[in-house]
């Protein structure tokens, strides 16, 4: 599909939460956007003639949105995983259906997924793809990926046949540097290449050692599944850690693990309405951002969990600040009451986690996440409803108000994929009609059945 970029476009009369320290929030703002890179932020800015407006008069202005952790495979497979009850039922009733997906499958769940992401005001996404069961379900992903417009670092999955782990390992290895190389010269470039290391608990130190020694070769950002205790602490003494390896979960992590993981200016990926449906212990969020160890946040599974990180976002606001409660109650303070230093964490930290922390955690904290000039105009306007914005602080409008029903503009690039509440380049029935296509293939359902499955 040929995308056609305009020479200039002009947002104008927004609220601008711009995510960065020297520009702040800016109540009315104009910002103006030439080829791939915003130039300008500031009010009544002079624009070409030729630009394209926008006009986002009662709208707020923020970064494009960033999930650093999604099995986009999965999201034809929404439903499927709605009544899970902990990591056996998720392996017993989702994971095996990754060995029915064929090569035409990922494709299909890809650009739905990654369509209804765009629909839904998420710029960029980590697919954390451990559905690489042959070379060409990688090569399918990207190409799937490459129709919707969405910024994506597809995060190659190490993680194939149990049974075959070691034995599929170079053919893996080979096709991550062919990989690389392609889409290193890819002029676009909003396809890049991570890569999703293997679990320790399945493929043991010594391929585990490799894939990560090969990522920092061909400088590549990586990121691994950490539920097991004490796996932070094995990379850590083993010399493999570093900012460019983000662990997913690591509900369990151990303080001195939290102070290896920030002293080489690490963050984690948490996937919070999952982690808190399954079950998990959820004070590693406030440990961790107290620790200095910047969290972002991630769907995970479509098969289970909604593809909005609006939703994501109240969810770990409420989660941790009912795990600020619980502390205090314990130590006999109740009923709660500030007091200084307490309770921390504030909505807005909910918008960092998805944009300034999430460009970090993603390799590119230099370039995305804020809206400054020369960073990359992936833009989000949010409309305030027919009921009007929030008093108060307006990333708390943004963090416990807005959903994704309120995207009324998305900006890739420099280039509009949704306005005024249509999507551009795209449709909802293509991304619709993919789904179908993989549920026929996969679950043998049929779309008149699929009301009834």
């Amino acid at each position: 599909m040929t995308h056609v970029r305009p020479r200039a476009l002009l947002i104008q009369n927004a609220m601008v939460l711009t995510m960065d320290p020297a520009l702040g929030d800016l109540e009315k703002a104009d910002v103006l956007v030439e080829g791939t890179r915003i130039t300008q932020v500031g009010a009544a800015l002079a624009a070409p003639p030729e630009a394209e407006r926008i006009d986002g008069s009662g709208m707020i202005l923020i970064p494009g949105l960033i999930d650093t952790h999604t099995h986009m495979w999965q999201g034809p497979l929404k439903g499927l995983g709605a009544g899970l009850w902990g990591t056996p039922d998720y392996q017993k009733h989702v994971f095996p259906l990754r060995e029915k997906f064929g090569a035409e499958d990922m494709h299909d769940a890809c650009f739905a997924a990654g369509t209804e992401m765009l629909d839904s005001g998420i710029t960029t996404v980590l697919d954390f793809c451990h559905n690489t069961m042959t070379p060409a379900h990688a090569e399918q992903s990207i190409a799937g990926h490459r129709r919707t417009g969405q910024r994506v670092l597809f995060a190659y999955g190490m993680l194939g046949e149990f049974k075959s782990l070691a034995a599929d390992h170079p053919w893996r290895l080979a096709q991550v540097r062919e990989l690389a190389s392609e889409l290193r010269s890819d002029p676009d470039g909003l396809v890049r290449l991570g890569l999703a290391v293997g679990s320790l608990e399945y493929s043991g130190m010594e391929l585990v050692k490799t894939e990560i020694e090969l990522g920092r070769r061909l400088g590549l950002p990586m990121s691994f599944h950490q539920n097991p205790p004490a796996q932070i602490r094995q990379l850590g003494e083993a010399g493999l850690l570093g900012s460019d390896l983000v662990p997913v979960h690591a509900n369990l992590a151990a303080d001195d693990e939290l102070e290896m993981l920030a002293a080489c200016g690490a963050g984690i990926s948490f996937t919070v309405e999952g982690e808190f449906g399954g079950g998990r212990a959820m004070n590693i969020i406030g440990r961790a951002h107290r620790a200095g160890v910047t969290p972002s946040l991630g769907v995970d599974i479509p098969s289970r969990v909604a593809l909005d990180l609006f939703g994501q976002m109240r969810l770990t606001f409420h989660v941790m600040r009912a795990e600020e409660a619980l502390a205090e109650r314990i130590t006999g303070r109740w009923p709660l009451a500030r007091r200084p230093g307490t309770p921390h964490i504030q909505p807005r930290h909910m918008l960092e986690y998805v944009t300034v922390n999430a460009a970090r955690a993603v390799g590119r904290g230099d370039e995305l996440g804020r809206i400054a000039p020369g960073y990359l105009a992936d833009l989000v306007l949010l409309s305030t409803g027919p009921y009007s914005m929030s008093l108060g602080d307006p990333a708390a409008h943004v963090a416990l108000q807005s959903t994704p029903a309120d995207v009324d503009t998305v900006i890739v690039n420099g280039e509009v994929r949704k306005r005024a509440g249509r999507l551009t380049g795209l449709t909802r029935a293509d991304a619709t009609g993919a789904i179908h296509r993989v549920r026929e293939r996969v679950l043998s359902i049929k779309p008149h059945d699929a009301a009834h499955a």
